[in-house]
């Protein structure tokens, strides 16, 4: 029963994930389809993709931007926080994934000990 119980659990994260993932691309999709460049929807997508989109821009976005020697300022595009956006919501469904992990191995190590 419990087998079970985690397969469905397992299919519904993963629902909610590619939903989530979905949603950010979607609403930046629209923003940039409507020509949007600086607007409250944009720090709000910024806010629900938080940690994820500060790693990518940190980790991916700035060190590619300083290989090519391109800034990025030069070509304001309102697609442009799109590879932000979405790259952070796919990151932040990694690290949940990676922390319920850890914390189902804590446990059972607990537990076996």
């Amino acid at each position: 029963m419990s087998t079970q119980r985690t397969v469905c659990a397992g299919r519904k994260a993963t629902v909610l994930a590619c939903v989530y993932v979905g949603l950010i691309a979607a609403a930046t999709a629209a923003r940039g389809a409507a020509g949007l460049h600086s607007d409250q929807t944009q720090a709000v997508l910024f806010f629900l993709s938080f940690p994820g989109s500060l790693l990518v821009t940190t980790f991916l976005v700035l060190p590619l931007g300083a290989l090519t020697g391109s800034s990025g300022a030069e070509t304001v595009s309102p697609y442009g926080p799109m590879l932000h956006l979405v790259g952070g919501a796919a990151l932040n469904v990694l690290i949940a994934c990676a922390a319920v992990n850890a914390f189902r191995r804590a446990r059972i190590a607990c537990r076996n000990k």
